[in-house]
C-alpha cells in the first residue's frame, strides 16, 4: 500500500475562554483509497478578484492536480451545469437572480450536450482555464446546485473507486467548495482542504487581506477536516512517486 505522508494543520476550538487554536500532525493517507476534488475550478466569475483568482488556479491548483496525476489519484472534477429541470423556478434560481443577477440556465449552458436533457449554448460556467481542462481518464461530475453531491453520481463514483479521502481544490469557499466538503464530512469522507487552492468570494473591503477566505478556511479546520498546501501536497507526492 503506497501511502502519502501529508503535514496537516486542524484548529482547536477549546477551551470556550481561549482557543487552543491550530495545531498540525503527519497524515498517513493510503493512495488507493484516495481522489483529488476538483469543485468549479475554472473560477467564480468576479472581475474584482480576477487576478487573484488566477494566481490560485497557477501557482496552486494546476501543479496540485499535476502533481496528483503523478501517482495515479483519480482527479474528479465536479462542475456547475444547467440540466433542464425548470431551475428558473426554483429557489436556486431565485437566490442566482437576487444575489448575483445570474439565469442560471444561460449560465449553465454547454456546447456539446443533448439539449432534450441540458441546456445548449455557449458555455460560461463550464470553461475551463487550458492548464485545468480535463484529461482521458480524468472523471467529470455535473452539479445543479452548490454541492456536488446533492442529486448527482458523485457519491457512487468515489464508492465505485474505493475512495474514502478527498484533497479538495476549487471555487467558492464560501459556497459551492464549501457545501461540497460538508456533504462529503457527512457522507464519512475524510477531507483534506488544499488551503492556498482556493479562494471564497471577498467583500470589496476585505479583498487584499482576504480576511473572508482565512475565515472560513479556519472553519473547515475545526469543522469539516484538515488543511494542507499545495507546496505540501506536490513534495508528499514527489516523495510517494520516489522522485528525487
Amino acid at each position: 500500500m503506497a501511502t502519502l505522508s501529508l503535514p496537516t494543520r486542524h484548529y482547536r476550538m477549546y477551551p470556550q475562554e481561549k482557543h487552543l487554536g491550530h495545531a498540525e500532525r503527519s497524515l498517513e493517507i493510503d493512495t488507493a483509497a484516495t481522489a483529488l476534488l476538483a469543485v468549479d475550478v475554472g473560477g467564480m466569475g468576479l472581475e474584482s478578484m480576477a487576478d487573484k483568482e488566477n494566481d490560485v488556479i497557477v501557482r496552486h491548483i494546476a501543479p496540485a492536480i499535476a502533481a496528483a496525476r503523478t501517482i495515479g489519484l483519480p482527479i474528479i472534477y465536479t462542475n456547475n451545469s444547467a440540466p433542464r429541470i425548470a431551475i428558473h423556478r426554483s429557489e436556486l434560481g431565485r437566490i442566482a437572480r437576487r444575489s448575483f443577477e445570474l439565469e442560471w440556465e444561460e449560465w449553465g449552458q454547454e456546447a456539446n450536450v443533448d439539449p432534450r436533457e441540458y441546456a445548449l449554448g455557449e458555455p460560461d460556467a463550464l470553461k475551463f482555464p487550458t492548464r485545468l481542462e480535463p484529461e482521458d481518464g480524468d472523471y467529470f461530475v455535473r452539479k445543479h446546485s452548490y454541492s456536488g453531491f446533492f442529486e448527482t453520481r458523485l457519491d457512487g463514483l468515489l464508492r465505485n473507486l474505493g475512495i474514502k479521502t478527498l484533497v479538495c481544490v476549487g471555487f467558492s469557499l464560501d459556497v459551492c467548495l464549501h457545501s461540497t466538503m460538508v456533504d462529503a464530512m457527512s457522507l464519512n469522507y475524510e477531507i483534506v482542504l488544499v488551503r492556498d487552492a482556493t479562494l471564497a468570494q471577498e467583500m470589496p473591503e476585505d479583498l487584499d487581506e482576504l480576511r473572508f477566505t482565512k475565515r472560513l478556511i479556519v472553519l473547515a479546520e475545526y469543522s469539516l477536516g484538515v488543511s494542507t498546501t499545495s507546496a505540501a501536497f506536490i513534495a508528499a507526492c514527489t516523495s510517494a512517486a520516489g522522485t528525487p
